[in-house]
């Protein structure tokens, strides 16, 4: 099946025919994102928090070092320094991943019950908004406050125009390095590179999708398509 998708916001001007792999909607839940998130962090934060913590441990050992060579007269108060901001830097390497999942885990509420639709092509993935709670709440309110305006004005005979305005569809191409995928045995995680994250179930898919997927997308996009 080919399609041509529609420029958009997160678009860069480009448009092919390619061909749709999977189609379905999904429900945001609080659960598959922090999973998601969780993997994340297991394919990328944690690595660069090893390093991190591995030249926070060279800079303690060559301090601690320095102090025991040094000469009985000689000052080690800097080496002492040192020591402290090591072990200080070392705890909030640390702690980080922990509190950034926190924030996350508190900051959920809105993004609970919204309905999305993924379409993944061989080339990019496209991610629309069906439905927002939070959206079409502030849609009735406001659609009750004219409905009032307008029973209060006798000569109005205006009509409600107010509906629903859904955000425009992210469109990610998969051919840019930035972009890569990791795979659970219930979710897609899609990670550009020092910019956004998006987790889409399985469950919106077909089991054949699932595999199709899978399939093509590792051979696409090679190293950059990675297994849990």
């Amino acid at each position: 099946m080919l399609s041509v998708l529609d420029d958009d916001i997160y678009d860069d001007g480009r448009r092919s025919f390619e061909e749709l792999l999977a189609k379905g909607e999904y429900k945001s839940s609080k659960e598959d994102i922090l999973k998601g998130f969780k993997l994340f962090q297991k394919k990328y934060v944690f690595k660069s928090v090893c390093i991190q913590m591995l030249i926070v441990i060279l800079g303690l050992v060559s301090q601690i070092l320095t102090i025991a060579t040094a000469a009985e007269n000689e000052d080690v108060s800097f080496s002492y320094m040192l020591i402290v901001m090591c072990v200080v830097l070392g705890g909030y390497f640390l702690i980080r991943p922990k509190n950034t999942f926190r924030k996350l885990e508190n900051s959920l509420g809105e993004l609970e019950g919204t309905v999305y639709e993924a379409e993944i092509y061989t080339d990019k993935i496209k991610i629309s908004t069906l439905y927002d709670p939070y959206i079409s709440e502030e849609a009735q309110k406001e659609a009750e406050a004219v409905e009032k305006e307008m029973q209060s004005d006798d000569t109005s005979n205006g009509e409600n125009d107010n509906e629903e305005e859904l955000p425009p569809a992210t469109i990610i191409h998969l051919d840019n390095a930035a972009v890569e995928i990791v795979e659970s045995s219930e979710l897609f995680v899609v990670y550009i590179k020092k910019f956004n994250v998006f987790v889409i179930p399985k469950s919106a898919f077909k089991p054949y999708e699932v595999m199709e997927i899978k399939n093509r997308l590792s051979n696409i996009m090679g190293v950059r398509y990675k297994g849990d």
